[in-house]
């Protein structure tokens, strides 16, 4: 599919636009194949145009858009060059989506939060810590969901999970 990062972004978008809950973020499952299986500049690209796109139709572009977008570009580049050497994996892509998801909540949770919006720094850390197992969450679902649909190997290896799973509950089903 010649336009399948495009489509991504609007549905990422869209997703988030609905707000299932506070940081429901589908970015990551698209930005983690992107930095592995694309051109150095595509991850961190559709990262960028995702946030500011987001910003522009909901909130109007601002400080925070720049601070967001910006920062998770550079996680789409870092995540390139974890990735690049490394194997397609479940582990890999969620090991590499979890360090990003940390690193971005640090930058704009307590790293920013505090000087743009005047936080006591202690109070925006006691706060982030939720907010981020939320980030976390849903940046795993998002990799797990999505990472199959533009990686041919972790959907193999999805594949032969699901088929242990099944044959191990076939199994006890029968003893």
């Amino acid at each position: 599919m010649k336009y399948k990062y495009l489509a991504g972004g609007i549905i990422a978008n869209l997703y988030r636009f609905l707000r299932i809950f506070p940081n429901s973020d589908p970015i990551m499952g698209f930005v983690i194949p992107a930095a592995k299986n694309e051109k150095w500049w595509k991850a961190p690209l559709f990262a960028f145009a995702t946030m500011f796109v987001f910003d522009f139709f909901t909130s109007g572009i601002g400080v925070w858009t720049w601070v967001t977008a910006g920062t998770y570009s550079a996680i789409a580049l870092g995540a390139g060059h974890f990735l690049k050497e490394r194997k397609s994996s479940i582990t890999n892509f969620l090991s590499a989506g979890a360090l990003g998801v940390i690193v971005f909540d640090a930058i704009t949770g307590p790293g920013l939060s505090s000087f743009i919006f005047g936080q006591p720094l202690a109070l925006t850390i006691i706060g982030q810590i939720p907010f981020t197992v939320m980030h976390l969450v849903s940046a795993s679902f998002g990799i797990l969901i999505i990472s199959p649909f533009y990686d041919v190997a972790i959907l193999k290896e999805m594949v032969a999970v699901k088929n242990a799973v099944a044959e191990k509950l076939l199994w006890r089903a029968l003893q």
